[in-house]
């Protein structure tokens, strides 16, 4: 089935966008946007949209949203891309996200989140003096305008681990080995990002993702092991 039989009809009046103009609509939420991703989107089949008789892409507002929930699912939720394709072609982009609890991801629900410092310490029950001690020892990025899920997810979980007595500076070590994995994926994934191929800029971006993925699945299972031989 084609990437755009899971939208929904466009009026043959409505407006279309250039890819400056969805890079622009998208930025504030995903700054790191770039056309390499749209175009590695397209030649994966996730969006289609349509060309000027010049070759120019045209995007709908149903695209938009479209490239919206691909790129939140994979911030969010680190689906990979044939799960979210899988996804779309059953439920389409307006549906709950519940069917994919048994599927890749370490969560099966996808909440669109997008929140300043101060709703993200109301969300996380929090003040904003643990904000800034997570963000004294690297846990959360300093001077950021807006947060995503997983800054809510790590602000949650520090909150937890501090109820408990393990307070962010005892989880420096954390965040270092998180920056050498993520330094590991990043060199290995390079090597498929060629200079001028938008596509594999893209593709690169993906295979990282996936990387890190497998790299998240066999922590928790080597914690898991080492938590019941211990």
């Amino acid at each position: 089935m084609p990437a755009s039989a899971s939208r929904r009809p466009s009026s043959p009046g409505a407006s279309r966008l250039s890819i400056g103009q969805v890079l622009e609509i998208l930025r504030d939420e995903f700054p790191d946007l770039a056309h390499s991703k749209l175009h590695y989107l397209e030649s994966e089949g996730l969006i289609a949209p349509e060309r000027t008789p010049a070759g120019y892409r045209k995007y709908s507002r149903e695209d938009v949203e479209r490239l919206r929930f691909v790129l939140r699912a994979q911030r969010d939720r680190f689906w990979p891309l044939k799960v979210i394709k899988e996804h779309l072609l059953e439920h389409g982009v307006d549906s709950e996200v519940t069917s994919i609890a048994s599927r890749p991801g370490p969560s099966s629900t996808l909440q669109a989140v997008r929140l300043d410092r101060r709703g993200l310490a109301r969300e996380a029950a929090v003040d904003e003096e643990f904000l800034a001690e997570l963000e004294q020892y690297g846990l959360l990025a300093e001077g950021a305008l807006f947060h995503g899920a997983a800054e809510l997810e790590i602000v949650t979980a520090a909150r937890e681990l501090a109820e408990e007595g393990l307070h962010p500076r005892h989880l420096v070590m954390l965040r270092t080995a998180a920056e050498r994995e993520a330094h590991m994926i990043r060199s290995v994934a390079r090597p498929r990002s060629r200079p001028g191929d938008s596509a594999a800029r893209g593709e690169a971006e993906d295979y990282a993702r996936d990387l890190g993925e497998s790299l998240i699945t066999l922590h928790s299972a080597v914690l898991r092991t080492k938590l019941r031989d211990s």
